[in-house]
């Protein structure tokens, strides 16, 4: 969310848009660099009655200082917390982007009773819902009962230009201290349960004797101690990296022979797109928007979620096969730089912007 929220700022027409951004430190002071006015706000994952009510009150004091035409809130907490500000401010137009799916579900009874409730008033009251995918609009039209017609899919984007080929493999390999020769399989993704990266890590134990890649698990998250503990038990631990938290995407990639995404859940996530402007081939699970990104036999191969034995099929399918591989490289990249662009991301968010200062958004 932070990449895409950062891509629109950096991107939208100042000579036409004004934006101020409320929201945590990590995510202010990056929007500041761009030169955006900023605004700090505490959003605690779960409900917390006394610092939401607090975020609720901060922001609506500010879209009435600055006179606000448009809310636009990214992800569930922010956009529960910023349309019930919306709604206290009297401000004329709120968008909500949603980037995933429900947020609370795991959260005890009373708590995602209220927020549910809360949810689909709200959803009611919003000008526009976005969506990073048809199929998570589908979900929202269906769970808060909208009109189709207040739901809009406007997918992610990334600067395919950044993703090229950035050095010799061998050379990227030995920064990120990497065999040189070799297999090399990675996933980057929050080390956290909708991640799916234990069904990855019990793959890598099913890969035939004579393939044995090396697995790179690239992130940080609360399950890293049990993933480090299960690639341990199923004897891969000698050949699974942890790397940590990176930021060096587009040199990750070039090191990377197959990118695995195991996920239980998704909305339309980056880091397939960031791969395919690599031209590095993907191995992903059939959820959310994924395959309205990666194409079935096309740019990579797609599989049930939850089936680590699919994953291995699949991983094997493609080390196995290099012309297969360079095919799917060489598309997805192709699909990347023709629907998933920043510029196209930016270009229809900022025509629902005009549609709303025209009145043409109610």
């Amino acid at each position: 969310m932070k990449h895409h929220l950062l891509n629109l700022l950096k991107h939208t027409d100042r000579g036409i848009f004004e934006p101020c951004v409320a929201g945590p430190p990590e995510l202010i002071a990056e929007a500041a660099d761009l030169g955006v006015e900023v605004f700090p706000v505490s959003l605690k994952g779960e409900l917390d009655l006394s610092s939401d009510t607090g975020a609720v009150l901060g922001i609506a004091r500010l879209l009435k200082k600055r006179r606000v035409d448009i809310l636009h809130a990214h992800s569930s907490k922010a956009g529960l917390v910023g349309r019930l500000a919306a709604r206290l401010a009297g401000t004329p137009t709120v968008f909500f982007t949603a980037h995933n799916s429900i947020f609370y579900e795991e959260w005890p009874g009373y708590k995602k009773t209220a927020v549910s409730l809360a949810e689909k008033v709200l959803a009611h009251g919003t000008s526009r819902v976005i969506t990073v995918s048809e199929s998570l609009r589908e979900e929202i039209i269906v769970r808060e009962r909208l009109d189709p017609d207040k739901v809009v899919t406007v997918y992610n984007g990334i600067e395919p230009e950044k993703f090229k080929t950035v050095g010799p493999r061998a050379v990227l390999r030995e920064r990120l201290h990497l065999p040189a020769d070799g297999r090399v399989v990675g996933t980057i993704a929050r080390l956290a349960p909708q991640k799916g990266v234990c069904y990855l890590i019990q793959a890598a134990a099913l890969i035939p004797p004579d393939q044995r890649p090396l697995f790179l698990v690239v992130g940080e998250g609360p399950l890293r101690g049990e993933l480090e503990a299960l690639a341990r038990d199923t004897g891969v631990a000698d050949r699974v990296v942890f790397a940590g938290a990176r930021s060096d995407i587009p040199l990750v990639l070039g090191a990377l022979d197959l990118l695995v995404l195991p996920s239980i859940t998704e909305g339309l996530p980056l880091v397939l797109l960031e791969a395919m402007a690599a031209s590095v081939p993907v191995v992903a699970t059939r959820v959310g928007g994924v395959p309205e990104a990666v194409v079935e036999g096309e740019t990579g191969i797609l599989v049930p979620p939850q089936n680590a034995a699919a994953l291995a099929g699949a991983i094997n399918a493609i080390l196995t096969a290099p012309d297969l591989a360079r095919k799917f490289g060489a598309v997805g990249r192709e699909r990347v730089s023709k629907l998933f662009t920043v510029r196209k991301m930016v270009d229809l968010t900022t025509d629902l912007y005009r549609e709303a200062l025209a009145g043409k958004v109610h």
